[in-house]
């Protein structure tokens, strides 16, 4: 039996033969350019054929004579040699020529199908659908074997809330997934969810081509449930970007946008408990106080103390009763003294006036009867008038 060899052992014969074998030191492929990023000064990129796709880079690229555009979707020749990496156990070609070809066809199928797609209406902004607030029911589409599940139910279960996922795992690369996207997005929609979360997970040497599928798009486009798509890749964009209601990057963008009304709603609530704990400590002293006075006047209700109060105030009337009378009784003796006083005044100036009496005969005065005859008129002057007379007997 053969003795079997260390990883280690392996992994350097893997790298010893492919050092060796000149096939794989001349490379010499075309593709599709994709997934272009750039880090640490070197510019990693892939190849891909259809469903086929090979990982590349070019070190340190900006010290080298290349004078194009890295966009996705041209087709390009890459030179350079087949490279096995110890630690992630990955082929990856180190190119040091790159050769721009023009845009390859299944690029130019997908820019004829967005612009159809954009000439229906299918990115514009008005025809987005609103995210709701407060989301309790969430459809989930992604692959089960992926990351992105454990990413965004993480986010999703870091605050409190009343969210329930309704997952739909489907495959994201490969023939199949335009159909399984497809059907999974028609069949979510028919539960009346409150939004639909489309999204991926794995690395970023992942084709992304399945995200521009026409049944996919169409399907997004029609459904009657706001649709987040995460794809997880900044720089190639899909045709789902655009026809999404909201395009992020990640799971965990998509789960932390998805609670942060959740969040603000905690600190809502809180904010709510701490008034209501305020108002109902203000409402317990406010009705402490009242307590209190009702007890105060309680005590002055007691009978004891009524009656006591009442007798109080019966004598202070009759105290009051007896000054009023004593008041009115002196008042009316001064008004009889004054009357008697002005009764004799009177008197007194009424026999003042008797002695006062003139009886004047022509102009003379008259002081005897002897110096009247019968028939004599007179006039008798008072202190008061004048009256005249005729004498009738004399």
């Amino acid at each position: 039996m053969r003795k079997p060899l260390s990883v280690k052992q392996f992994n350097e014969y893997i790298k010893s033969n492919i050092k060796h074998d000149p096939i794989f030191q001349r490379v010499n492929l075309t593709g599709e350019l994709c997934n272009v990023r750039v880090n640490n000064y070197h510019l990693y990129f892939s190849l891909k054929e259809e469903n086929d796709i090979i990982d590349a880079v070019i070190y340190y690229y900006e010290d080298k004579d290349i004078s194009f555009d890295f966009n996705p979707g041209k087709q390009v020749i890459i030179r350079g040699n087949l490279s096995f990496n110890n630690y992630s156990s990955k082929l990856i070609i180190v190119a040091n020529e790159i050769e721009d070809v023009g845009l390859s066809e299944k690029y130019k199928e997908f820019l004829k199908m967005q612009e159809e797609f954009k000439t229906k209406g299918y990115f514009d902004r008005e025809n987005k659908k609103p995210i709701p607030k407060l989301v309790k029911k969430i459809g989930l589409i992604t692959s089960k074997d992926g990351a992105a599940i454990m990413d965004f139910i993480a986010m999703i279960n870091s605050k409190a809330n009343d969210i329930h996922i309704f997952l739909a795992p489907v495959k994201v690369q490969g023939n199949d997934a335009e159909a399984l996207i497809s059907d999974a997005i028609n069949r979510l929609d028919r539960l009346k969810l409150d939004v639909i979360v489309i999204t991926r997970g794995g690395g970023s040497n992942e084709d992304l081509s399945s995200f521009s599928q026409r049944k996919i798009i169409e399907a997004v486009y029609q459904a009657k449930t706001p649709i987040i798509s995460a794809i997880g890749h900044n720089i190639d964009t899909t045709l789902i970007d655009y026809t999404s209601d909201l395009s992020l990057q990640t799971p965990t963008e998509a789960g932390s946008y998805l609670i942060a009304d959740y969040i603000d709603y905690e600190k809502y609530i809180q904010d709510k408990f701490s008034k209501a704990r305020a108002s109902i400590k203000t409402n317990l002293e406010k009705n402490y106080l009242k307590m209190k006075f009702l007890e105060s006047k309680m005590e002055n209700l007691s009978a004891a103390k009524s009656i006591n109060k009442k007798l109080e105030e019966l004598e202070s009337l009759k105290r009051d009763f007896y000054k009023t009378m004593e008041k009115v009784f002196s008042f009316n003796e001064s008004r009889l003294k004054n009357l008697e006083n002005k009764f004799k005044y009177t008197k007194k100036l009424i026999d003042i006036r008797k002695n006062q009496i003139e009886i004047k005969f022509g102009d003379k005065v008259v002081y005897s009867a002897h110096n009247l005859c019968y028939g004599d008129k007179v006039e008798l002057v008072f202190s008061d008038g004048i009256v005249k007379a005729r004498i009738i007997d004399g």
